[in-house]
Order: structure tokens, then sequence, then C-alpha cells
């Protein structure tokens, strides 16, 4: 009986140390206190991070649609499938996932949140250009595929008179001097975003 509280009182510390390894476990390997096994808890805790950046969302369906018509002619009005002009390959695209847009490139840029500033742009969300006229009205329409977060550089999919849908960079100097804006029609992404390619990817 004189050994039952020192029985309890260990009983309890090793209670706590369960505690605290389940709480630790959580935690980024380099707020980890030095007990906890690593061996134990990072291969599951890896894996489940894994898991969560492999579900596609819906940004990554997006542009995995809109690159399957990479090739496919320009046409002025056409609203796909055979071709498309800019707009109507926007909303061709986005009609997939239940979200009707106009079929112009200036209505369009009516929609949604506005994006101001180009580093905090994310896959999926619609960026616009001036016309060929440079008047200020919106005349082209394009799809965000990847962007440099730090310097606000990104790789778009759209549909261009001259060649049909095709990838371009907003540093080229045709988009660099017309662009506009941006905006965004789906929830913001919980995944990071990925590398910006150094060249334009190829047709797949």
């Amino acid at each position: 009986m004189r050994h039952r509280p020192f029985i309890i009182i260990l009983l309890l510390i090793y209670s706590l140390q369960l505690h605290a390894q389940e709480a630790n476990s959580y935690l980024a390997p380099w707020n980890r206190s030095p007990w906890v096994g690593d061996e134990i808890l990072i291969p599951p805790l890896r894996q489940k991070v894994k898991e969560a950046n492999s579900q596609p969302d819906t940004a990554d369906l997006i542009i995995e649609e809109a690159v399957k018509h990479l090739g496919k002619p320009y046409r002025y009005g056409a609203k796909g499938p055979k071709a498309f002009d800019c707009a109507g390959f926007a909303r061709y695209v986005y009609l997939k996932f239940g979200i009707e847009l106009p079929g112009g490139s200036r209505p369009q840029y009516t929609k949604g949140r506005k994006i101001n500033d180009p580093k905090k742009l994310q896959r999926g969300d619609l960026v616009f250009w001036q016309g060929r006229e440079a008047s200020g009205h919106i005349g082209h329409t394009g799809i965000v595929v990847n962007v440099d977060t730090l310097t606000g550089r990104f790789l778009f999919i759209h549909a261009a008179t001259s060649t049909g849908v095709i990838y371009s960079f907003s540093t080229e100097a045709y988009y660099a001097r017309r662009y506009v804006g941006a905006c965004r029609l789906i929830g913001d992404r919980k995944k990071p975003e990925e590398p910006l390619p150094a060249k334009k990817p190829k047709k797949r």
C-alpha cells in the first residue's frame, strides 16, 4: 500500500509523456522535442502530407482540361470544342466545372474576385489584357497555369489569334505592355503553387 502513491505518480508521468508525444507529432520537425522518435512519427506525417498534395483541386482540374485543347485553332466567336476565340476558350473550360461565364472578355473581367497583385495569382485564375488597339478596353482572356510568387511573372494558356490555343508568358513584350488584371472564380488554393518553368511546356 505504501508504494501506491509512487505507482500513481509514475502512471501520471507516463500519461503526460504520451500526450506530449501526440501533440509533438503535429509540429514541424524543427519544432519537435529531441526525445520524440522521428523514425516513428515522421514517416506517417510525411505520408499524410504527400496524400493531401496528391489530391487534385479545382484549379488543377481546370488546367488539365485547358491543356487538352492545346493546338486547336482560333476562330472569332468560336466557343469550342473544335475551335475557340479567347473568351470562348475560358468559357468552355470553366463550364466543365459548373461555372458559366459570359462569352466576351470584357464581361468576364467583371466576374469573380479581383486580384490586383500578380504575385498573388494562382493556377486557374483568369487574366486579362487590352485588345490589339491598346485602347484601354479589355480584349483578351487567358488562364493562369503557373506563377512566380516572388516576381509576379506567370505562364498562361489561351486562344491566341495567330496560333490558336498555346502557352505564353506574361513577360512577353506584347502581353507585358497590355496586361490589365485578373479575377478569381474559385476558392483560394491550399496547395503551394508549382514552380514556374523556365521555358514554355511542350504540347502533350
